[in-house]
């Protein structure tokens, strides 16, 4: 099927959000908790395939090129390593961790985060021009997918900054992860710490409850 790139969105961010919901019956979670998270997210992506006409929804990537699963290990990874998000936002995604003397304690608090699905692939797909978050997509500011802008479109003080380009596959896997594994956590938890370092008394767990 030949989607247009909002459908091709929506499909994916629904892909995401029925993955999540598929994850947390099988790990026992309580069933209402997937189901009332879902809703508002999955009601916002056909709002903005509607809207494709205003840049600000425009589609960030070639979403079809990513047709599997998300994989949240995958998307760990990539957020540790392969897109480096673990520099600004710290290991527990809550952005006063981070390391990076470009986002000095200023990275957004992904555990606090109210984006949905889409606007989440967005901002990892073409950053946040004129802030220090990175775009992550290798043709951004390319064509317009990203904002309906170009990187000449802005002053040179306003440019967008690029990140680790990651594909398309991988920007729904790390945005699987960030929603599964760090959107919504509470107080950070020594076994919250433990699993992200996969050890048991890891020294980076110490200072938690």
């Amino acid at each position: 099927m030949n989607l247009n790139r909002p459908a091709r969105l929506a499909a994916l961010a629904a892909l995401i959000l029925g993955f999540a919901a598929t994850t947390a019956l099988a790990d026992d979670a309580a069933p209402a908790a997937p189901a009332t998270t879902a809703a508002p997210a999955a009601a916002a992506a056909p709002a903005a395939a509607s809207d494709a006409g205003d840049p600000t929804q425009s589609p960030a990537i070639e979403l079809s090129a990513a047709t599997q699963p998300p994989n949240i290990q995958r998307g760990k990874l990539v957020f540790q390593t392969t897109a480096n998000c673990v520099n600004c936002h710290g290991w527990p995604g809550d952005g006063s961790t981070g390391k990076n003397p470009r986002s000095p304690g200023i990275a957004a608090n992904l555990r606090q985060s109210q984006l949905d699905t889409n606007t989440m692939i967005q901002i990892v797909s073409c950053g946040i021009p004129g802030s220090a978050m990175p775009y992550h997509d290798s043709q951004a500011y390319k064509d317009t997918r990203c904002y309906g802008q170009l990187l000449k479109d802005f002053a040179p003080d306003q440019q967008p900054s690029p990140g680790h380009y990651i594909n398309a596959q991988d920007i729904i896997n790390v945005v699987a992860y960030v929603q599964q594994k760090v959107k919504g956590r509470g107080a950070i938890t020594k076994a919250e710490c433990e699993e992200y370092f996969n050890r048991p008394g890891a020294a980076a767990c110490q200072d938690y409850q």
